[in-house]
């Protein structure tokens, strides 16, 4: 199947064409043509599964062009998806030659600018619910215009912290012409409860496995105090282009990249409290590779999209699968090899036990033996 079976416009074909881009994904060949009969529909797909285009593509072909108003909102849960979001909508366009704009509105920047930039009037508005809600109530974004309402990593969304200002956005447009579309790596029964009440019969979509294929994971078993040595060995010994080191507390994320600083390797780190263009600034070195060892928190990392991550390193073991599965994600995007390296005290192998039954894969246990990764032997 390609995306002339879909039903896509040629200019969009060509301008995917352009970003190396020749066949639809599992997750694409079934929402779009869900999303272009305007369907509401909450899907699940794996991460790196190209989720993002699947829901930009149709976006683009249901508006109109000679409308001067917004037509389409996308929710997000971070700043940093919705710049990663709005980055993608901007490349399609302009390698589509589409006479469409978009609209970055999220807190903490200057709303100021944010109302100049909408007196443009981008068809397309993508950014964080609280903001856009207030710039509704403003009357700087006119609601009644919108048909589509795109809610990623839903699972999140639609906590208690953003579903109130998910249903307020909801209510300001129009039930007759509004299509609601919420995308997730994982769905709960939550997830699913929330989308029969705001959306009109959903249609549940799933596709793919819960985790990537290429996937290995591996664990190392050591002593807290000797991690900081493990991570220096094990870039020494697989010399990775990127790698990403998460962390449970977010607050020690300034002393980890510190020691790691310290001895040599490039390392930066995001993390909720720090300054919206810090975390940019920081974002930008590591896909630049001016760094190549991202420190984070799940919080921060979410739904993030960094090419050519080959390593993925648990410096603290999270307690719960989804975030597991998110953190693995970040490695093995679109079909390519990645490696999860979770550094472990003894006493957390019961986590490995339950991820193991959990996703029904395999942990294989390593050790560094004269520089290099190796199978472990007792």
């Amino acid at each position: 199947m390609d995306f002339t079976d879909l039903g896509i416009d040629e200019k969009i074909i060509n301008g995917l064409k352009k970003q190396k881009i020749f066949s639809p994904t599992k997750i694409q060949q079934k929402v779009i043509p869900l999303i272009i009969d305007k369907k509401d529909i909450l899907a699940k797909s794996q991460t790196g599964s190209g989720k993002t285009l699947s829901y930009i593509i149709p976006a683009f072909m249901g508006i109109d062009i000679y409308l001067r108003s917004t037509q389409v909102i996308i929710l997000a849960p971070t700043h940093e998806l919705a710049v990663q979001i709005q980055k993608q909508a901007e490349l399609l366009i302009k390698n589509s030659d589409l006479e469409l704009k978009t609209a970055l509105i999220i807190g903490g920047a200057n709303i100021g600018r944010q109302i100049e930039k909408l007196k443009q009037k981008p068809q397309i508005v993508i950014g964080s619910a609280g903001r856009i809600l207030e710039l509704i109530k403003k009357r700087k974004i006119q609601a009644h215009t919108v048909n589509k309402i795109i809610i990623d990593e839903a699972d999140r969304m639609f906590d208690e912290i953003n579903i109130d200002n998910i249903k307020n956005i909801i209510k300001t447009t129009l039930k007759t012409q509004r299509q609601i579309i919420a995308l997730s790596a994982s769905i709960n029964k939550n997830t699913i409860d929330v989308s029969k009440a705001i959306m009109d019969s959903p249609i549940i979509v799933k596709c793919g496995d819960e985790m990537p294929e290429k996937i290995e994971h591996y664990y190392i078993v050591c002593d807290d105090r000797d991690k900081i040595v493990l991570v220096r060995k094990i870039m020494a010994a697989l010399k990775p282009k990127k790698v990403i080191l998460f962390i449970n507390n977010q607050q020690k994320t300034d002393e980890l990249v510190e020691k790691l600083n310290f001895h040599g390797l490039k390392a930066g780190g995001i993390y909720g409290s720090a300054k919206k263009y810090d975390r940019r600034d920081t974002i930008n070195s590591f896909i630049d590779e001016r760094i190549n060892i991202l420190v984070s928190s799940d919080i921060t990392a979410r739904g993030m999209d960094f090419n050519n991550v080959d390593i993925v390193i648990n410096i603290d073991m999270p307690e719960e699968p989804i975030f597991y599965q998110h953190r693995a994600g970040r490695t093995g995007r679109n079909g390519s090899e990645g490696k999860v390296i979770s550094l472990i005290n003894l006493k957390y192998k019961k986590w490995i036990n339950k991820y193991e039954k959990y996703f029904d894969i395999q942990f294989k246990r390593k050790e560094m033996r004269f520089g290099e990764l190796v199978d472990f032997k007792s």
